[in-house]
């Protein structure tokens, strides 16, 4: 798996989310008056102590360009911001004349500038933005070959000269410059002229190590009329790139060894079409009507190329691998900083790696809960395990971890009405740098209710005369726009912003968001079918009224963990191919707005504006699967894209984050929060302790000014006394780093990175507490209980005193979609090398993505059989094989309740065997005595034990002794 370092450069307070504190009074209302720019235009990231300036030379030299971060660089965002430009001129398009190119390469400086040095043409990634039979169509885009790697024709004035440093395709008589990848290999042609795609086979795009979806060039930045512009731009190490290979050791050099090359950002001014048209014949003398039309690697506007430096941090992991690994599973919330923590911690000499896998949150506390060896012997979650699932015998202890939160993400760049004043058209394409959701505008982006979300195939399904009055997405929403009103200016009714990019499976998190959605009354009584002010209805498919809901059943009872598609309508499209053979698959919510594969993933797919669904027909197409075919990203300038994500992965992909209301805050004028270091530490604040003492868990009734209603907090839970002296200290280790030194801010392995908050003091004292616990978890160690026996009815009692074993079952299986990071730099399977005695439990999948199922908490085993009233010799063998687990394991009866430890298979037989029947005797005659001397009331009744405690080691042969019983 790619590593999930971030290294984005937000110093407490995420950058979007500092320009909508300082922007945007505290609330807004109807009666607003749009005002173009009100929504903020300053999304540069801050500076950091690497960030660099560099001025343009020629008849560029009033340029001056300046990155933000240049160094302890992972696959992120860093900001490009320029001043002494000239304004960017129209014609034909967008971008005829006095834009920047941007795109990142390899290699060592070609010597070519002295006073600013910089990688070859040949080795950057660029030429892939129109990388499609047929190009890229609109005005948003830069014309001729200024999209391609084609730096001239055979047939054009300045061929002859030309053709000497590129490759001619005789097809064509196109002259392209070649691409090298840092292995040595070249790509003299990016495109195959003669493809047809009316024919099957082959290939359009030839150039494997890059392409429309995966490069990450800026074919054209805007310069406004001050002679300012800024760009986000998305840096790849050599796991997003691998024709670039920045942070790994891939260049060959000549004695057969391997190094990490340079690598560059590299920004190409362009000017007046006439200058860069050069050489061109007719694009020279018509230069003002075709605009530029020039490659930027051609030598005439290579002369002007700004390079400037970019260091990586190490891809290659500095643990050992194939060392033994501790293994910790949970939340991918707190996957960025333990990817920041791994390295450093495996540095130290004296620790193991640390894998640790994402899956899902209830999944993860189900392994911790149970008792197998192998196991993971940490879990990172939000939420404590539910009371059933707790164990007198080895007791959970939990410790803060991380404090981030929840957060829409968005990149939304303006394009203005028509109709709208001059000085919204002066920011056209200029990014919105903040919006204020409500939790009934969000309820609406997730509950497919908008109707760009259910025009799937732009296609109105029929009996959904509900959506009438719908708008099409926030655009035309006048719940929306009473809060945004800039919005009014603004064309905002795309299919990206009917919705959000969406994270698949359970989680904390989706329960989070989703009870912040339901205290909020207004959002309720909405989602209970009562339409807004305006007239939008929610989705039936959603309605929390059963009456209604077109499935049946009322959504939301109980709260969901997960983020479903419910409505059912999918297109289909009419036959196509020869004689209508092709019958095109059925196109689905979930194909119009495909889930992500993760917080990080979202954020990603936002940033470059490529939500990756397979939505566009293929005319030619002669088999059903090929109907279908991915969009291509937005095109620059007109982005307009949404995410649900974490502010950490925000953070590090430059995402401006959504400030959001509290839930019951429904009045006119509003308060929205900003997910910064202020708003998280009083959403900290604001959290509570429910189950267990020492965990907070949101609280919407508290009234915490300032307080952001989606913040998280995780937390590592450890049974000390399912773990061996080793695991306990190198577990205890692991988290005196993470609550210590990891708590400081920076970009560095070991620093805590953009995007989380440091924990508080209280917090960090919580940790001490927790690190010293698991050190020495003697207090925790219950008392023995004597030995008693009771009967209730006919039932039987039998109490057993069992220390906790060592079992051997196998490693736990990771859940269905789960990632995980290496310390080892590979991906962490369901095995660990590192088998601490009586650690962690079998895995178990969360619900797949797309489900409504609600929370759901540790599972029990299914081999466990149900228990007979009074055990005989031919059950009481123990019997010392292996247990699995499963998300729908068979359940113990009813009314099976434990009032005892379990017994486990870790006993030995020899003596178990025996015992096990003379208490099984003792047991039978004991029953008919007390069902003659104990007629009176009882006069206490023990705590039921989950049934994963009770049956985690049982198998088939097995014999569980506790039946339901009392104490009296």
């Amino acid at each position: 798996m790619r590593r999930s370092t971030i290294r984005g450069a937000w110093l407490l307070i995420g950058p979007a989310v500092l320009l909508a504190v300082t922007l945007l009074s505290p609330g807004g209302s109807s009666s607003a008056e749009p005002v173009a720019g009100s929504a903020g235009t300053d999304t540069d990231l801050p500076l950091t102590d690497s960030a660099v300036t560099v001025k343009g030379r020629g008849t560029f030299d009033d340029l001056t360009i300046t990155v933000n971060q240049t160094r302890n660089l992972a696959n992120q965002a860093v900001s490009v911001s320029w001043k002494g430009g000239t304004e960017t001129r129209q014609g034909p398009g967008d971008f005829g004349a006095h834009y920047l190119q941007m795109f990142q390469c390899w290699g060592d400086d070609d010597g070519t500038v002295a006073s600013n040095p910089g990688p070859p043409p040949e080795q950057c990634q660029q030429g892939a933005t129109a990388g499609q039979p047929g190009g890229v169509f609109g005005t948003t885009y830069p014309n001729g070959f200024s999209l391609y790697r084609i730096i001239s024709k055979t047939t054009l004035p300045n061929g002859d000269e030309l053709k000497d440093i590129g490759v001619v395709d005789p097809r064509t008589s196109n002259i392209w410059m070649p691409f090298r990848a840092v292995n040595g290999q070249v790509i003299e042609v990016q495109d195959d002229p003669t493809f047809n795609p009316a024919v099957q086979g082959g290939n359009f795009w030839l150039n494997p190590y890059y392409d429309i979806v995966k490069t990450n060039e800026i074919a054209a930045a805007r310069t406004g009329s001050d002679g300012r512009g800024s760009e986000l731009f998305q840096v790849n190490t050599g796991r997003e790139s691998s024709g670039l290979g920045c942070g790994q050791q891939v260049q060959p050099v000549g004695d057969g060894t391997k190094k990490v090359p340079k690598c560059w950002l590299v920004i190409v001014p362009r000017g007046e079409p006439e200058d860069e048209n050069e050489g061109m014949g007719n694009f020279e003398d018509e230069a003002d009507s075709f605009g530029v039309y020039s490659s930027p690697l051609t030598p005439a506007a290579w002369k002007n190329r700004i390079a400037i430096p970019l260091e990586f941090l190490p891809v290659d992991s500095p643990c050992e691998i194939g060392a033994e690994e501790r293994r910790i599973v949970g939340s991918e919330v707190a996957i960025s900083a333990i990817a920041s923590w791994q390295p450093a911690l495996c540095s130290q000499g004296d620790l193991p790696p640390y894998s640790f896998a994402t899956i899902a949150d209830a999944t993860a506390r189900q392994q911790i809960s149970s008792s197998v060896a192998g196991g993971p012997g940490m879990a990172i979650v939000s939420r404590p395990l539910n009371a059933a699932s707790s164990s007198a015998q080895s007791p959970a202890v939990y410790s803060p971890v991380s404090l981030s939160g929840i957060t829409i993400g968005f990149n939304i760049e303006r394009i203005p009405k028509t109709n709208a004043p001059p000085e919204a058209q002066a920011l056209r394409g200029v990014r919105v740098g903040a919006i204020n959701l409500t939790p009934r505008i969000v309820a609406k982006l997730l509950t497919q209710s908008y109707r760009s979300q259910i025009t799937v195939g732009n296609q109105q399904p029929p009996g959904y005369e509900w959506a009438a009055e719908n708008p099409v997405a926030l655009g035309g929403d006048p719940d929306f726009l009473r809060f945004n009103p800039e919005f009014e200016l603004l064309q905002a009714s795309g299919r990206l912003l009917g919705g959000l990019l969406l994270p698949p499976g359970t989680s904390d998190a989706a329960q989070l968001v989703w009870e912040w959605i339901f205290s909020d009354p207004e959002a309720a009584r909405w989602l209970a079918g009562e339409p807004d002010e305006y007239g939008m209805r929610v989705n039936p498919a959603y309605s929390t009224d059963a009456s209604t809901n077109t499935n049946g059943v009322a959504f939301g009872s109980p709260i969901p963990n997960s983020f479903p598609k419910a409505d059912p309508y999918c297109y289909q499209a009419p036959n196509m191919g020869p004689g209508g053979s092709v019958t095109p698959t059925p196109l689905c919510g979930t194909d119009w707005m495909p889930n992500t594969r993760g917080l990080i993933d979202g954020a990603r797919s936002t940033r470059m504006g490529n939500d990756e669904a397979k939505i566009v027909s293929n005319p030619f197409a002669i088999v059903p699967s090929d109907v279908w075919k991915r969009d291509v990203p937005q095109a620059p300038g007109s982005r307009a894209i949404m995410t649900l994500t974490d502010t950490a992965s925000a953070a590090r992909f430059g995402l401006q984050t959504a400030r959001l209301s509290r839930a019951g805050d429904n009045g006119a004028a509003r308060t929205f929060i900003a997910p910064d270091a202020a708003g998280l530490t009083k959403g900290a604040a604001a959290m509570k302790p429910k189950s267990v003492a020492t965990v907070l868990e949101p609280d919407f009734a508290a009234l915490v000014d300032g307080a952001y209603p989606l913040t998280m907090i995780t937390y590592a839970t450890v049974k000390p006394l399912s773990l061996d002296a080793t695991a306990r200290s190198q577990y205890a280790a692991f988290l005196e780093f993470a609550t210590g030194a990891g708590q400081n801010p920076g970009f560095d392995f070991g620093d805590l990175p953009a995007g989380y908050v440091p924990l508080p003091a209280a917090l960090r004292t919580n940790a001490s507490a927790t690190v010293a616990l698991i050190k020495d978890p003697s207090s925790l160690v219950p008392a023995e209980p004597a030995a008693t026996t009771t009967t209730a009815a006919s039932t039987t009692t039998v109490v057993v005193d069992a220390s906790p074993g060592v079992t051997n079952a196998p490693t736990g299986v990771s859940s269905n979609g789960s990632t995980s990071t290496s310390a080892t730099g590979g991906t962490s399977g369901g095995t660990s090398s590192a088998r601490p005695t009586s650690v962690g439990s079998s895995s178990s999948s969360g619900s797949s993505a797309g489900s409504s199922s609600a929370v759901t908490e540790e599972t029990t085993v299914e081999s466990a059989p149900p228990t007979s009233a009074e055990p005989t010799e031919n059950t009481a063998t123990v019997d010392e094989t292996t247990a699995t687990t499963t998300p729908e394991a068979d359940a113990v009866p009813p009314s099976t309740t434990i009032a005892a430890t379990p017994t486990t298979p870790g006993m030995k037989l020899s003596l178990n065997r025996y015992l096990i029947v003379l208490i099984g005797v003792l047991a039978i005659a004991s029953a008919y005595v007390a069902l003659e001397i104990t007629k009176r009331a009882r006069k206490a009744t023990a705590p039921p034990m989950d049934d994963d405690d009770l049956f985690d080691d049982v198998e088939e042969d097995d014999v569980v002794l506790e039946l339901t019983g009392v104490r009296s």
